[in-house]
């Protein structure tokens, strides 16, 4: 799945979301989903962007394994933030985080969680395709974005179409509205809450085809361009 990312209407980089092959982590069958961003065009004058989300995903469960990521430091060219999420080693209500800048030794960020299942940004996603009921259905999640986890409150709006570039296609609406947490789980006071919608297609493929949010710098959407369905068998039904 691939994505044009763009900021305040200006285009801002690209995203691309592909689900690699079957592996094993932790003792259990997992699959690899990868998102990865570049910047585009005009921004590469602004901003570094050449990011990388990698998830390991339970077959059978849907849950996240392990969450790591490598992406620059906001504002900077040249430093680089490597964290990993093991949350396949959760002990009680704590998941393990390491983090590290650049080659720097890497230090532990426990994170305390509330929920028993904790998504990362890749596995929520994929969570949503499968995602049924009638509008005003609710769920209440937390969800790892980078290494900071966010209290994530979603809510089906109901059925719509969307105009995309692979043409107009019918859509299940999700509006969410959701908040940092600090490393104790608590709410982050300094974190203001956003508001973000999520089209995914009605259709087998479920396919998210846009989300619209707000962010610190403005309004943020991410539309689909392109879209390659996966050729193999389907791990669940």
């Amino acid at each position: 799945m691939s994505y044009k990312l763009s900021l305040q209407g200006v285009e801002l980089a690209s995203y691309d979301l592909a689900i690699g092959e079957l592996s094993e982590l932790a003792g259990k069958p997992a699959i690899l989903v990868q998102g990865h961003a570049k910047v585009i065009g005009f921004a590469s004058f602004i901003a570094t962007i050449d990011d990388r989300f990698t998830s390991w995903v339970d077959v059978a469960t849907g849950h996240s394994l392990r969450f790591q990521t490598d992406e620059y430091a906001s504002g900077s060219k040249t430093d680089i933030e490597h964290a990993v999420i093991d949350l396949a080693a959760r002990s009680g209500n704590i998941i393990p985080v390491t983090f590290h800048l650049n080659d720097t030794p890497p230090r532990d960020e426990p994170q305390t969680s509330s929920q028993p299942v904790v998504w990362d940004y890749n596995a929520f996603l994929l969570a949503l395709r499968a995602w049924e009921g009638p509008p005003g259905s609710a769920l209440a999640l937390e969800v790892f974005r980078s290494r900071y986890l966010w209290h994530v409150d979603v809510t089906i709006h109901g059925k719509d179409t969307i105009p995309t570039e692979l043409g107009d296609l019918p859509a299940l609406r999700i509006d969410g509205r959701t908040y940092k947490l600090s490393r104790k789980g608590e709410r982050d006071p300094e974190s203001a809450e956003r508001v973000f919608s999520m089209w995914i297609s009605d259709d087998d493929g479920r396919v998210p085809l846009e989300i619209r949010a707000t962010t610190d710098y403005g309004d943020l959407k991410m539309r689909i361009v392109d879209y390659h369905p996966g050729t193999g068998k389907r791990l669940r039904p």
